[in-house]
C-alpha cells in the first residue's frame, strides 16, 4: 500500500486494502482483519483529502495575479546573500489556508513570523538536471502548492512574543556550540551539522566524506542523535539519583524540545516518539518492545500524513530500526568470539580490570552487532536512492558513533554553561573541536579504504552530461567506462553548491580532471572547494590571468595538481578513444577585450563523433576561427550566449554544418528578440534546436553508431546519425 500510496494510486490503494484484509480475515482472524481494513480506510481517505485539497489549491495558484497576501512562517527561514526561503501558512478570505514556498530578501526571519507583502505565485518547478532531487514531488507531499516571490520594497513583517522568544533561544544555543572557535572553520561546520543538523552550502566535501564512509547518518541530525540525548540525560540523572518515574518524562521532554530546537526533521520526530512509547512502557509497568513501538510511530504517522513516507529519509530511518529489531539477535553471533569469557573462570572471580575489559568487548560486539544489522537494513534503500553500497560503514559506524557521542554531550555542556560563563563555554567548544576534527579524519580514512564503498550508478558507457543552470553558469562533466570524469567548467561556487556537486555524488561519478573556459565567476569555482569536494589531479586553464578572477587562485595551487595552459592545437584526453583539441586558445592572442571574447574554444572527438564547443564565444571568435584555416566541420554545436555579441553566424555554420545545436536559457535581456529571431531561422535551415529552457539538464551518450541527446526536463529523445 505504500507504494501505492507513494504513486497516488488510490484506486489500486483500496483494492489492496481489501485483498489484505480478506488475507488477514483466512489466515489470522477476522477481528485483525477487521482493524486492518479500519486502519488502511483512514490513511487512504486522508491522503485522497489531501491530494484534493493539493489539487485545489494549485489550481486557485494558477489563475492568481499579482497581490498584497498576509502569511505566517512554519519554519525557519534558511538562505544567504540576503535572500531566503521558507514554507509558509497563506492565509485566503473565505478560503481554507494553504501552504506556499516564500522568497523573500533581507535578514532571515524565524518561524512564527508574520509576513504582508505584495507579491507573485509561481507553480512548483520540477528538478531540471539528472541526479538531483525531486523538491517538486517532496513539497507537495508536505502540501505545498507554489512558492510566492515577495516584493523586497513592500515586505512587512513582525513576530509575537512566545515566537521571538524561541527564535532568541535557538540562536543563542547556535553561538554556545561555537563560541571561541572560527565560525567558518571545518570543525565549526561539523559541530553545527551534526548537534542541529545546520549544513552550509560549502560543505559538500565533508558530507561526500561522510557518505562514501556510510556514516552519513551521524553528520545530520537524526533518530540517533535524539536517542543519544535520552542517553547523555538519562546519564546524568542516575548520577543525581533521579528515581525513574520522574527522570522519563524528563527524558522525553528533553528529547521532544531537542527535535524542536534542529527543524522537527522527520527522522528525529520518529525517534522522538518512539523513545516516548517505549519508555512509556516503563511508567505503565510494560514490557517495552522496539518493533511495537516502531510499528505504532508508523501507525500513527501515516494516519497523520500519508505522504510522509515518500521521503527516503523517512523510509530510510524507519527501515533501519525495523532491521535492528529483527536481525540484532542474528548478528550477534556474528561477533560473539570478540566476547567470549574464559570458561574455567566464573565472572566473580574476575578482577576489576578483566572485568571492565570484558564489559568493553561485550559492547564492541554489541555494538558491530547493530551496525551489521543496521547496514543490512539500510544497504537495499541506499542502493535505490542513492546508487552506493557502504561495506565499510559496519566498522566505520562503530568509531563514528562513539566520536559523535562525545561531541554532543560536550555541546549541549558547552550550551549549558554559556549564559552564565562564556569562558569556560568556549574552552569546552575548542576541545570538542577536535573531536570534530577526528570526525572528518575518521570518516576520510575509512571512505579512503580499498572496497570501502562503490557506487551502482556508474554510467554503463561513456556519458556526457551537460547542466541546466541558472543563466551565465556553465557546467558539464564526461565520464568514461574507465572510471574517470573529466568536468568542463563547474558553474561556479553556487552552481556547483547547489546543484552540480549534488547531481555528480548522486550520479556516482568524481571528477579528477577539469576544463575552465572561462574566467567568469559562473564558470570556474575555488580550488578550495573544487579539491575538497574532488580529487583533482589535472587542471586546464583555458583563460588569460586576470587580477580579480578566481583563476589566479589556480596558478597557486601546489604541484602536485597539473595545471595545463593550452593553446591551439593542444590534446586534452578525456578518455580511451577521447579526446578534446583546442581550436581556439586565449594564452595564444587575444580576440577582444570582453571576458567572452577570451574563452577557450576545442572540438571533442568522440567514436568519430565531432562536438564543437564554443562556450560564450562570439562574433570575433568565429571570426577568428573561420581564419584559421581549421577543419570546422562537427556535427553538433554547443553553444554558450555572449555577453553583448551575437553567436552562430551564418558564414560560421555553413562552414561548420552541423546537424543540431544546443543552446542554453536566454538571458532576459534586449538582445533575446534577435536571438529568437536568429533560432527560428536556423531551424528553417533544417538544423535541430535544442533548447536546454525547454529540455533542461541533457545527457548525451553514442548508442549503436548514432549520438543520443536525452533531455532530463522534457524526455525528449533526439538520435543523430551519421551523415553519408
Amino acid at each position: 500500500m505504500i507504494i501505492l500510496l507513494e504513486n497516488n494510486h488510490f484506486g489500486f490503494g483500496w483494492f489492496a486494502a481489501v485483498g489484505f484484509s480478506l488475507l488477514y480475515a483466512w489466515l489470522i482472524h477476522w477481528r485483525i482483519a477487521l482493524v486492518s481494513f479500519a486502519i488502511s480506510a483512514c490513511i487512504l481517505t486522508n491522503a485522497h483529502v489531501r491530494d484534493a485539497h493539493q489539487k485545489s489549491g494549485e489550481a486557485w495558484l494558477a489563475n492568481q495575479k499579482p497581490q498584497r497576501i498576509e502569511a505566517r512562517l512554519l519554519e525557519d527561514a534558511k538562505g544567504e546573500n540576503h535572500r531566503w526561503r521558507a514554507t509558509a501558512l497563506v492565509r485566503r478570505a473565505n478560503l481554507s489556508d494553504v501552504k506556499v514556498q516564500w522568497l523573500g530578501a533581507d535578514e532571515p526571519p524565524p518561524a512564527g513570523t508574520e509576513l504582508i507583502s505584495h507579491g507573485v505565485f509561481k507553480p512548483l518547478e520540477p528538478s531540471r538536471n539528472p541526479g538531483t532531487p525531486d523538491r517538486m514531488a517532496m513539497m507537495r507531499a508536505e502540501g505545498v502548492i507554489g512558492s510566492f516571490r515577495a516584493s523586497e520594497m513592500r515586505e512587512q513583517r513582525w513576530i509575537g512574543p512566545i515566537s521571538k522568544y524561541k527564535a532568541d533561544f535557538k540562536t543563542t544555543f547556535r553561538e554556545s556550540i561555537v563560541a571561541g572557535i572560527d565560525p567558518n572553520s571545518t570543525a565549526a561546520k561539523v559541530i553545527r551539522a551534526v548537534v542541529i543538523g545546520e549544513k552550509s552550502p560549502d560543505s559538500l566535501g565533508l558530507i561526500r566524506a561522510f557518505f562514501e564512509s556510510g556514516t552519513l547518518h551521524v553528520f545530520s541530525v537524526s533518530g540517533l542523535h535524539v536517542t543519544m540525548v535520552g542517553g547523555i540525560l538519562w546519564g546524568f540523572l542516575s548520577l543525581l539519583r533521579c528515581p525513574r518515574r520522574w527522570a522519563i518524562p524528563i527524558i522525553i521532554f528533553a528529547m521532544f524540545g531537542y527535535v524542536w530546537l534542529t527543524g522537527n526533521g522527520p527522522a528525529a520526530l520518529r525517534a522522538a516518539w518512539m523513545s516516548a512509547v517505549f519508555l512509556g512502557a516503563f511508567i505503565f509497568r510494560r514490557r517495552p518492545d522496539l518493533l511495537n513501538s516502531l510499528g505504532a510511530v508508523l501507525l500513527f504517522a501515516m494516519l497523520w500524513n500519508p505522504g510522509i513516507i515518500r521521503f527516503p529519509g523517512v523510509q530510510l530511518s524507519y527501515g533501519v530500526v525495523a532491521a535492528i529489531g529483527i536481525g540484532t539477535a542474528l548478528a550477534r553471533r556474528c561477533f560473539d568470539w570478540i566476547a567470549e569469557k574464559e570458561e574455567l573462570l566464573p565472572h566473580s572471580e574476575l578482577t576489576w580490570l578483566q572485568s571492565k575489559w570484558l564489559s568493553f568487548r561485550e559492547y564492541i560486539a554489541n555494538s558491530l552487532a547493530v551496525s551489521l544489522a543496521a547496514s543490512i537494513g539500510s544497504t537495499p534503500l541506499a542502493m535505490f536512492h542513492f546508487g552506493i553500497i557502504t561495506p565499510v560503514s559496519v566498522i566505520a559506524t562503530v568509531f563514528l558513533v562513539f566520536q559523535v557521542f562525545i561531541l554532543l554531550s560536550v555541546s549541549l555542556a558547552s550550551a549549558l554553561i554559556y549564559p552564565v560563563w562564556r569562558g569556560g563555554a568556549e574552552f569546552l567548544n575548542r576541545s570538542n573541536a577536535i573531536v570534530a576534527n577526528s570526525c572528518v579524519w575518521s570518516a576520510e580514512t575509512f571512505a579512503t579504504i580499498p572496497g570501502a564503498w562503490a557506487s551502482t550508478k556508474k554510467p554503463r558507457q561513456d556519458t556526457l552530461i551537460i547542466y541546466d543552470l541558472d543563466y551565465g553558469a556553465e557546467a558539464t562533466c564526461f565520464t568514461s567506462t574507465q572510471g574517470n570524469s573529466v568536468m568542463m567548467d563547474a558553474g561556479g561556487k553556487f552552481g556547483l553548491e547547489g546543484t552540480v556537486g549534488n547531481s555528480l555524488n548522486q550520479l556516482g561519478m568524481r571528477p579528477d580532471s577539469i576544463i575552465f573556459t572561462h574566467a567568469d565567476a559562473s564558470h570556474i569555482a575555488p580550488p578550495e572547494l573544487m579539491r575538497e569536494m574532488f580529487p583533482i589531479r589535472q587542471v586546464v586553464l583555458g583563460m588569460p590571468h586576470a587580477h580579480k578572477s578566481v583563476a589566479k587562485n589556480w596558478e597557486k595551487i601546489e604541484t602536485n595538481i597539473h595545471l595545463i595552459k593550452p593553446h591551439r592545437g593542444t590534446i586534452i584526453e578525456l578518455g580511451k578513444g577521447v579526446n578534446a583539441e583546442v581550436l581556439l586558445s586565449p594564452h595564444d592572442r587575444v580576440i577582444g577585450t570582453i571576458a567572452d571574447d577570451q574563452c577557450l574554444v576545442f572540438m571533442l572527438h568522440w567514436q568519430d563523433w565531432k562536438i564543437l564547443w564554443l562556450g560564450d564565444a562570439g562574433r570575433l571568435s568565429e571570426q577568428a576561427l573561420l581564419e584559421s584555416g581549421m577543419n570546422l566541420k562537427a556535427d553538433l554545436i554547443v553553444a554558450g550566449l555572449h555577453q553583448s555579441d551575437f553567436s552562430l553566424t551564418k558564414p560560421f555554420i555553413d562552414t561548420v554544418g552541423p546537424q543540431a545545436i544546443i543552446i542554453p536559457r536566454l538571458a532576459g535581456s534586449k538582445m533575446d528578440a534577435s536571438r529568437l529571431e536568429q533560432i527560428e531561422r536556423l531551424r528553417n535551415a533544417s538544423i535541430k534546436i535544442i533548447d536546454r529552457q525547454q529540455s533542461g539538464g541533457l545527457t548525451i551518450t553514442v548508442e549503436e553508431g548514432r549520438l543520443v541527446i536525452r533531455g532530463f526536463l522534457d524526455k525528449s529523445n533526439i538520435a543523430l546519425n551519421r551523415e553519408e
